[in-house]
């Protein structure tokens, strides 16, 4: 079992990568605010799978890695230090785009749509293969501690891109503004440029 030091950790760190308006947050309110928030329930879930998948993956593979590497998986921790620091560059400086037009799908288009964009995000990608080792003990991980992950998964996705699709639906200009969404990245920055240092320097 994760101790609840290193999962509370884990579920901020987690829920601060989601609320980073990426790839699937984009899609998520687009979908949203052209389809009405019922379509971005299947969504949703399709979100949460591909990050199930990228965190199953990680989990079990960079655990074998920590063992056989021992003391030398610290390159990994470093690397993950140096992710995080980079994206809050890359969220800082990031120009804000136009929302996409997305044509009205059915559940099913819904959900495999929004897993392939999970599945591709290069945010999932490096949390799970560059941020998640530093704060879980992958050499560790049991099968109760594979269920709190799982858990985490289950329950943050669809609370913050469900609220993210509620809020396009109800308030528009929140999420469509430019300006609003350029200060979203750039608190984002802030925080993930704060935690990439707190990696480095942790003990």
């Amino acid at each position: 079992m994760i101790s609840w030091h290193s999962y509370l950790i884990y579920c901020g760190l987690y829920a601060v990568v989601i609320l980073i308006p990426g790839p699937g947050v984009v899609a998520m309110v687009a979908r949203s605010l052209g389809s009405g928030f019922r379509s971005a329930i299947p969504a949703a879930a399709g979100t949460a799978v591909g990050d199930w998948v990228w965190m199953t993956l990680s989990a079990f593979g960079l655990a074998g890695l920590a063992q056989a590497m021992g003391n030398g998986f610290l390159a990994v921790k470093y690397a993950g230090a140096l992710w995080l620091v980079y994206m809050g560059y890359k969220y800082w400086t990031a120009k804000v785009t136009e929302l996409p037009a997305v044509v009205p799908a059915t559940m099913q288009q819904s959900f495999l749509s929004q897993l392939s964009v999970t599945l591709g995000n290069p945010k999932a990608m490096g949390f799970f293969l560059a941020v998640f080792p530093q704060v879980v003990e992958l050499k560790h991980l049991s099968a109760s501690g594979y269920l709190q992950l799982t858990a985490a998964t289950a329950v943050l996705i669809p609370s913050i891109m469900l609220s993210y699709a509620a809020l396009a639906a109800q308030v528009r200009s929140v999420l469509t503004s430019r300006r609003a969404r350029k200060n979203i990245n750039r608190t984002a920055a802030a925080v993930m440029i704060g935690a990439g240092v707190g990696v480095a320097v942790s003990g």
